[in-house]
């Protein structure tokens, strides 16, 4: 049985990263493959991108990822202050190979026949996002393939193209995948979830059973949080950490 774990979202939280991982080798995953934004946000960017590159796990390219891996400062007008506060600090935490093996990470992945793997959306737009019946509605006008996994909005949902009417959306909860209808799966938030649950978040996908499961894991919130701080990067940062939002 093929089991894949999917993953998104890490932001810098090493703790959060680290209890992850741990989870889904427990659940001895034949595969791990994450979904982008690596970075931006936690005070740990250069040690989660050690982590994924040391054990050689496929990754896409998220929009924090970009914005870092840039040589040029990202434009005030496209991101808010603090964004950009995070942004600039997290420059300066990463090495010029860091920043190399960020700038090469794919847009999408192709896993066999049927699945594709990426940060946001099909939808028209760079990063759009599959967070509600409209934006799942506008990424299945563009999606072609059978299932699709994504990150983005940091909330674990599914959405399900039912042609003629509006996409049937729901939180994760055990799925069997069907196989009449295009699917897209939201894998949530490792390091900074906004459903309102402040556990790391990530999907387990067996392959041959199609089913689907959402995987919860707690961790070391406060040290996360004092490692913002001590950053001095934006409060809500890790504020935001405690409450899941």
């Amino acid at each position: 049985m093929t089991k894949i774990g999917f993953f998104s979202d890490v932001h810098g939280n090493l703790e959060a990263l680290t209890a992850i991982l741990k989870r889904l080798d427990q659940l001895s995953c034949d595969l791990l493959v994450c979904l982008g934004d690596i970075v931006g946000y936690g005070a740990n960017p250069s040690e989660c991108i050690q982590i994924i590159r040391e054990r050689d796990i496929p990754c896409v390219m998220g929009n924090h990822d970009e914005y870092a891996s840039s040589y040029m400062t990202p434009s005030v007008a496209r991101l808010r202050p603090e964004i950009l506060q995070s942004i600039e600090w997290t420059q300066t935490q990463l090495s010029l190979e860091d920043r190399k093996w960020l700038a090469e990470q794919p847009m999408r992945l192709q896993l066999g026949e049927e699945i594709v793997a990426l940060h946001s959306s099909f939808a028209r737009g760079k990063w759009a996002y599959c967070l509600d019946e409209d934006t799942f509605a506008a990424n299945f006008e563009h999606q072609e393939c059978p299932l699709a996994f994504c990150g983005h909005s940091h909330s674990p949902l599914i959405g399900i193209d039912m042609p003629g009417h509006a996409p049937f959306v729901d939180f994760i909860r055990p799925y069997t995948i069907p196989t009449d209808h295009r699917v897209m799966v939201n894998v949530g938030s490792v390091g900074q979830p906004r459903d309102r649950d402040p556990r790391a978040c990530a999907c387990l996908y067996e392959v041959e059973k199609r089913h689907l499961e959402l995987i919860r894991e707690p961790y070391d919130i406060e040290t996360a949080q004092n490692k913002i701080y001590m950053a001095r990067l934006p409060d809500k940062f890790g504020l935001r950490l405690a409450i899941g939002r």
